[in-house]
């Protein structure tokens, strides 16, 4: 999908926190131009808190522009459950990044 300028400026801010130096920041944001690959990410991305911290962030991404797309919806959920994180854990994270944003 497209993403919306306020979600990629969100994206933007994140990878520029990283700390990371100036050329893998670039190769991230321009990674952000393609549909996102979920390609062997339960096997690469295993403890459990750092799942739900992406969870975290893909909600915090999908609502920066005030407008949660049915497709967003459908990713988050799909990231969900493919990270393993219940439905009802991954509830209290969209809730609580609304709920913070709105």
């Amino acid at each position: 999908r497209k993403m919306d300028p306020e979600e990629a400026n969100l994206l933007r801010s994140i990878i520029d926190a990283s700390g990371l130096s100036e050329d893998v920041q670039d190769e991230l944001v321009a990674a952000t131009h393609e549909p996102p690959s979920l390609e062997g990410l339960e096997t690469r991305l295993t403890h459990p808190v750092l799942r739900e911290l992406l969870l975290a962030l893909s909600w915090e991404i999908a609502v920066a522009d005030g407008n949660v797309a049915r497709a967003e919806r459908d990713f988050y959920t799909g990231l969900s459950k493919r990270l393993g994180v219940s439905a009802a854990r991954a509830a209290e994270i969209q809730r609580s990044i609304a709920e913070r944003v709105g």
